[in-house]
């Protein structure tokens, strides 16, 4: 019989497998080959699933309305929501960095990400490394009197959080780097949402 997600969560409950997923889905086919009968097989493997979708369900389980709820090990010890039991996520490594902000004339600097690795070839701020621990200023795109806003942004990612620093300046020359983008149209210039977020933060902040 297959053991799909609503099979092996009746199943770990009924018998209250305590090794963790995915690593008890061995345990959870040998206890389903034990329960199955040798006639009308389809028919167990159906009612079971349909058991799992609409009465053992994953929060809330409906174990009064249960035909199984007497032969229950998790019914019984009064938890059946504790099964089957999943392993924690691990917790995404934090990274920090600095997003600089150099304004000039109502036009701020933008740059473009190098071509491989995370947003590619994309418009952005100017950012310093993202590291292990937070930064101070490194690397900024120019030189300024750059000011450390108090607020900062945060951002997931598929395997890592990250936190930015919000440094800004005015300065006097675009120079030779970079794109000078209207500040009124900063929306406008696609910027990828952690850098967006930075923006709207830095605006609001009317430093």
């Amino acid at each position: 019989m297959v053991v799909d997600a609503n099979v092996a969560r009746v199943v770990a409950r009924l018998f209250a497998i305590e090794r963790p997923l995915p690593g008890a889905m061995p345990d959870l086919r040998d206890a389903t080959d034990r329960i199955t009968p040798d006639t009308r097989s389809g028919d167990f493997a159906q009612a079971m699933m349909d058991l799992g979708s609409s009465v053992c369900t994953p929060r809330a389980p409906r174990c009064l309305a249960c035909p199984l709820a007497e032969d229950c090990a998790a019914y019984r010890v009064g938890n059946p929501e504790g099964f089957p039991i999943k392993l924690a996520k691990a917790a995404k490594p934090q990274r920090h960095g600095t997003i600089f902000w150099a304004e000039q004339e109502g036009r701020v600097l933008l740059m473009r990400r190098p071509p491989r690795g995370l947003l590619g070839g994309m418009r952005a701020l100017p950012t310093g490394p993202w590291v292990e621990s937070p930064p101070a200023l490194a690397d900024p795109p120019l030189a300024a009197a750059w000011r450390v806003l108090p607020e900062t942004v945060s951002h997931t990612f598929t395997h890592f959080r990250l936190e930015l620093a919000l440094a800004v300046a005015r300065v006097d020359g675009h120079g030779p780097i970079g794109e000078w983008w209207d500040v009124t149209g900063i929306d406008s210039a696609g910027l990828p949402t952690v850098f967006a977020k930075a923006a709207t933060a830095i605006r609001r902040a009317r430093w």
